[in-house]
């Protein structure tokens, strides 16, 4: 069963330009087999990496507690909690430095006729998500986390005690850490979706009231604490970064291919 060509239907693409050549099915699952070994090649020396540094990077994590609570020490309630603390360390880690290679090999699997134009754009795209990957870490670590470790920890502190244990303390540090990051990579799953046809800037822009709603739905998720303020810090970047992904799409967004003069 070989996978049908198609003749590109807009600018950019050299003239008689197919796509790549053909492949069978059979080619295509050893392709992404090949891709699949490779992502997890880079995901296992991540890991690995991460797991070397993890006492540097959970004095890392403990830092915006501290900032709250000077002295905050981690606190094991089982025999299994640092272990697990520690393996969740080491593959967010491990995800987060293998991210440039899992979505090059993914970007190389599922758009395989990119035109050589296109593929001028692979290096530069891959850099935008590890930037607004790092950005969003970034704005978690910074400004979210000592806000919402300040709520939190403050919280009836007259009548109870804290004491936190190592994994539950892990656990809420590296989810808004990652899960932000991963949400700061709107602009280029919007510019993506320009790119391939699936949205147009104009669209985008006319959702704007409805992409509110999404955007407070995501902070609310994101963010542990129930009050509108920590939402709200999350959700202006969030919604600025939208119109950042318009901008993207308007300038990727294919051009429409004029119609042909009668003859």
């Amino acid at each position: 069963m070989a996978a049908e060509q198609i003749q590109p239907e807009y600018e950019g693409a050299p003239k008689g330009y197919q796509g790549g050549p053909e492949m069978t099915l059979m080619e295509h699952l050893k392709e992404l087999r090949n891709r699949v070994i490779i992502c997890a090649i880079a995901l296992v020396i991540g890991c690995l990496v991460t797991f070397y540094f993890w006492e540097t990077i959970l004095g890392w994590m403990l830092a915006p507690g501290r900032t709250q609570m000077p002295g905050l020490k981690l606190t094991s309630f089982s025999p299994t909690d640092r272990i697990t603390a520690i393996f969740k360390i080491g593959l967010y880690g491990g995800v987060a430095i293998a991210s440039p290679v899992i979505i090059y090999e993914l970007l190389a699997f599922i758009v395989p006729g990119l035109t050589p134009r296109e593929k001028k754009l692979i290096l530069p795209g891959i850099l935008g998500v590890v930037a607004f990957l790092l950005a969003g870490m970034a704005f978690a670590y910074w400004v979210i986390l000592p806000q919402s470790l300040g709520f939190l920890l403050d919280f009836g502190n007259d009548q109870i005690v804290n004491s936190q244990g190592i994994q539950q303390y892990v656990s809420f540090v590296t989810r808004i850490v990652f899960w932000v990051g991963v949400a700061f990579e709107m602009p280029m799953v919007l510019a993506l979706a320009a790119k391939f046809r699936l949205v147009r800037a104009k669209q985008l822009l006319a959702f704007w009231r409805y992409a509110i709603l999404i955007i407070f739905i995501m902070s609310a998720i994101i963010t542990p604490t129930p009050d509108p303020f920590n939402q709200t810090l999350v959700a202006a970047p969030l919604f600025f970064l939208y119109f950042v992904g318009i901008l993207f799409a308007k300038v990727l967004q294919p051009k429409p291919v004029a119609a042909a003069a009668p003859a």
